[in-house]
């Protein structure tokens, strides 16, 4: 099921309807907004024989063979934690569209996180962009495209995805995963990505591990630099992405708040913060949250020192 994107849906249907689909595609928008599972629903459409998504019936087995990830017309390409995509992997790629369509018409493949394919892997990637066979499709989905070739760029054909809006995601949540209040409190922290709003909604101790997160760090911006500097030096591998991107969103909520869009941040999970940071004038959260930012692209795509990175930050909070 979709929610939200109903612009990027009708331009790629009717591509297909008018047999006009392009042989590759480059999904951008930001990470937990559905880019993934969109690209997934738009393979079992087009590759469906019993129109499963127009008749809204119970999904042919071609259709449950690709939610169940092992259909053999469709193949989906990830990178492991935090490793880059290899060159290895995208030979396989090549092998698997080497051969025919078992069950529809279109080889697909979806290659998530493809800006982490290293740069031999993007190399190889693009005689199969410049050589498709048959009836291929290519599907890249990626929340920094910056980082891919651009030469990979120049032969996809672009498709920006947006943030969902509050009420989409919590009229999904109700009729899914949650009661009313608690699917409206989530829509709001889940800044219009679907994907968060899920694991929010199914995992109550995300949302908690959020606001432990969340508190230890407002603990840590009230100390000398000693203590900072030591909280930074504890960092456990792998959690500067989460302290900044929770303190990105609860930062920007707090702006919120200050230009009086009260009807934007969750109350519920924003007191403490607010009271925090009541004080910081609008301009300086601005420029902390694009500190937030440069950090989190630099981690992305340099060696940074994330420990000393996070040091820069607390500096500033």
């Amino acid at each position: 099921m979709i929610v939200g994107h109903k612009k990027q849906w009708d331009f790629l249907n009717r591509k297909f309807s008018l047999k006009k689909l392009s042989h590759a595609y480059l999904f951008v928008g930001p990470e937990e907004i559905g880019k993934k599972s969109f690209a997934k629903e738009f393979i079992k459409a087009i590759n469906c024989r019993e129109s499963c998504n127009v008749n809204k019936k119970e999904q042919c087995q071609s259709c449950r063979m690709v939610d169940q990830d092992n259909n053999p017309d469709t193949l989906i390409v990830s990178q492991d934690g935090n490793s880059e995509i290899q060159i290895a992997q995208i030979r396989a790629v090549q092998n698997f569209l080497s051969l025919k369509p078992y069950y529809g018409d279109f080889k697909a493949v979806v290659i998530d996180n493809a800006d982490r394919m290293n740069q031999e892997a993007q190399s190889c990637f693009l005689k199969t962009l410049e050589e498709p066979r048959g009836n291929t499709i290519l599907i890249l989905v990626s929340a920094r495209p910056e980082m891919l070739m651009t030469t990979i760029l120049s032969r996809c054909q672009l498709v920006k995805f947006l943030p969902v809006g509050h009420r989409e995601i919590e009229n999904y949540l109700v009729e899914n995963h949650s009661t009313a209040k608690n699917a409206k409190e989530l829509a709001m922290i889940s800044e219009g990505k679907i994907g968060r709003a899920i694991k929010f909604s199914l995992d109550e101790g995300k949302v908690k591990e959020e606001q432990r997160l969340l508190t230890d760090i407002l603990k840590v911006c009230d100390q000398d630099l000693s203590l900072k500097f030591k909280y930074a030096k504890d960092l456990p591998d792998g959690k500067l992405g989460d302290i900044l991107a929770v303190l990105k969103r609860y930062l920007r909520y707090v702006m919120l708040s200050k230009l009086g869009l009260e009807e934007f941040v969750a109350k519920e999970y924003m007191s403490e913060v607010i009271e925090k940071f009541k004080a910081m004038p609008i301009a300086r959260i601005k420029e902390t949250i694009r500190l937030i930012e440069k950090i989190d692209f630099q981690q992305a795509t340099t060696n940074a020192n994330p420990k000393l990175s996070l040091e820069i930050l607390l500096l500033e909070v």
